[in-house]
């Protein structure tokens, strides 16, 4: 699947590509993405362990404190261009379960977080503002997780490598929509932007933990 995942990127670059290069033949406008998440990755509650139940614990998250990542938009006919992005964000959840034998078992989980959106965008000029909405699609890959048991007994704990029992998709794809605005700043380009994103599947699924299909960025893209 993470195959896949690369094959299509590369398709909806080099379509860009193409198309940059047919209609007024400018450079693609290169640049990089910091933003800031404003809705959580998962909705968490209490939950039941081996048939027991834990009030109060069960799993918990925190919003993403940041994003990062490259970008590059191709100029097409009249007021449209395309943009493709690849954005990374560290996400991670804690568990607490009881574990066999008695006692308590806390479960952090962490994981990288990859994103690879790629948006037609109509610009209205104004001046030296420029005005858009985008839409598109996204790709979305889960890698390199690392989920850790401590409990009793367990003295340096039990590690499972690239893998977690809540993992359910580490590929899926959505849909992207957004307004902002562009201005120049010197020799740089300043867009901010809102953009929201629905995912088709969760990547991550349990008893008491939800990944949440619908996303929320703020971002703030600089190109040169």
């Amino acid at each position: 699947m993470k195959r896949h995942l690369l094959t299509i990127g590369a398709a909806i670059f080099c379509v860009a590509a193409a198309y940059g290069q047919n209609s007024e033949s400018h450079m693609p406008t290169l640049g990089f993405k910091v933003g800031i998440p404003v809705t959580d990755m998962f909705s968490a509650g209490n939950t039941t362990q081996f048939g027991n139940s834990l009030p109060g614990s069960g799993f918990s998250s925190a919003v993403p404190r940041y994003e990062f990542g490259v970008s590059g938009e191709f100029h097409l006919p009249k007021h449209l261009r395309f943009e493709i992005d690849g954005l990374y964000k560290r996400g991670g959840f804690n568990s607490a379960l009881s574990w066999p034998g008695g006692g308590l078992a806390y479960r952090p989980t962490t994981f990288n977080w990859w994103e690879v959106p790629g948006l037609f965008k109509y610009n209205i000029s104004m001046g030296h503002f420029r005005p858009f909405i985008d839409f598109g699609a996204s790709l979305r890959h889960i890698s390199t997780i690392t989920q850790t048991t401590y409990a009793a007994g367990l003295f340096n704990g039990m590690s499972m490598t690239d893998n977690s029992i809540a993992l359910h998709n580490r590929n899926t794809f959505g849909g992207v929509a957004g307004l902002g605005i562009t201005f120049k700043k010197g020799p740089f380009e300043l867009t901010p932007e809102v953009r929201y994103t629905r995912w088709a599947n969760e990547a991550f699924q349990a008893n008491g933990l939800r990944t949440n299909l619908d996303q929320g960025d703020v971002l703030l893209g600089i190109s040169f």
